[in-house]
């Protein structure tokens, strides 16, 4: 079938890229490797950290093969996806890009895309933010922001095997269902093109962590998921712009919480890493139990994406079952917010309980 013809294309390159990138690390590692050094690091060994080149390369390679009516588009996404790109891949290897200049990167691709394919968010379903959508300038610079700041979300959420990447995949495989239904053969294939070229590095990120997405691969992934979620809509009327809104959500709101949260804590400004995102806390507690209860204490790195990943799969339900409803993606947002802060009180309390514990046995003994 066409459909998978476009997924392998770009899948079996970036297996390939992926693998020898794995095999060869004792020559680059001391450049790409990612050590445990870091407050918010949980891995053990130093993996490289390049996984993006894989995921790029191998959606260049796949972007050869698609439909004549796909190629302009895909080309000028990927091309205006340089910035973000290349942002990620200096910080992955000098480690010393200040997340700032990463941010900026990732909102001035935005712009570039915006301003030279055209396509910005022309609508909201917002009351009040749709009268000042009609004005260019604004819509073009709020796109720009949105696309940067999903980009950065993504990598936010990068912090245990698979969750940035499986987390990518649901919602490119959302975008596909919703291109598909309305005859869209360019964002279908765009959207098959990019989930193979995710998969192919996912083979070997999850669940054994050989090889980690990096801020690369997050930045030019979260830079896709926020173009085409713009571009969607845009292209098909039907849906409501909020489909982006809602599928995108867990990422977002994730930045969001962490923001307010490091702005809340004395001695913290908002760019400055922690151990207490969602994913870091049911790593620590949800995971930790469950990988223990099936006798596999080391898979807890994993268990923690498979806990998180329904967070996205709900969204991305919602999105497919009412995608041109702006009141029920309204709601399918309040949903998701609900869920991600009862879960966070869920294991905030949990790890503070459990800490209590340590330190009254720590007392006794």
């Amino acid at each position: 079938m066409k459909v998978f013809f476009y997924l392998d294309q770009a899948f079996f390159p970036s297996l390939i890229f992926a693998g020898l990138i794995v095999v060869s690390q004792e020559f680059h590692g001391k450049l790409s490797h990612d050590g445990s050094d870091g407050v918010q690091k949980i891995h053990d060994a130093p993996t490289p950290r390049i996984g993006g080149i894989a995921v790029f390369l191998g959606a260049c390679i796949g972007g050869a093969f698609l439909p004549i009516e796909a190629r302009s588009l895909w080309w000028t996404i990927s091309l205006c996806a340089l910035p973000a790109f290349l942002s990620g891949i200096a910080e992955d290897i000098t480690k010393k890009v200040h997340a700032t200049w990463r941010l900026v990167a990732t909102v001035f691709a935005g712009l570039i895309f915006c301003v030279v394919s055209g396509y910005h968010i022309e609508r909201s379903d917002i009351p009040g933010l749709d009268f000042l959508l009609a004005y260019p300038g604004f819509a073009i610079a709020l796109s720009a922001l949105a696309i940067g700041g999903i980009a950065n979300s993504l990598n936010i959420i990068d912090g245990v095997n698979g969750l940035a990447s499986g987390t990518a995949i649901i919602v490119l495989s959302c975008f596909a269902i919703l291109a598909a239904r309305s005859d869209d053969v360019v964002l279908l294939a765009i959207c098959l093109l990019m989930i193979g070229a995710i998969a192919g590095f996912f083979v070997l990120n999850f669940p054994a962590g050989k090889l980690f997405f990096g801020d690369a691969g997050a930045y030019t992934t979260g830079f896709m998921l926020a173009v085409i979620g713009v571009v969607l809509p845009v292209r098909n009327p039907e849906y409501s712009p909020l489909i982006a809104v809602l599928a995108l959500s867990y990422p977002w709101i994730e930045t969001l919480v962490s923001i307010r949260r490091r702005a809340k804590r004395e001695g913290m400004h908002p760019g400055e890493a922690d151990r207490l995102h969602l994913h870091s806390l049911v790593y620590r507690s949800r995971a930790k139990r469950l990988a223990e209860s099936i006798g596999r204490p080391r898979l807890r790195n994993p268990v923690t994406s498979v806990i998180l990943w329904p967070i996205t799969l709900i969204a991305c339900a919602i999105t497919v079952i009412a995608p041109d409803s702006p009141l029920v993606l309204g709601c399918g947002v309040g949903v998701v917010f609900l869920t991600y802060l009862l879960m966070y009180r869920r294991v905030a309390l949990l790890s503070r309980f459990r800490r209590a514990l340590q330190r009254g046995g720590s007392q006794r003994s």
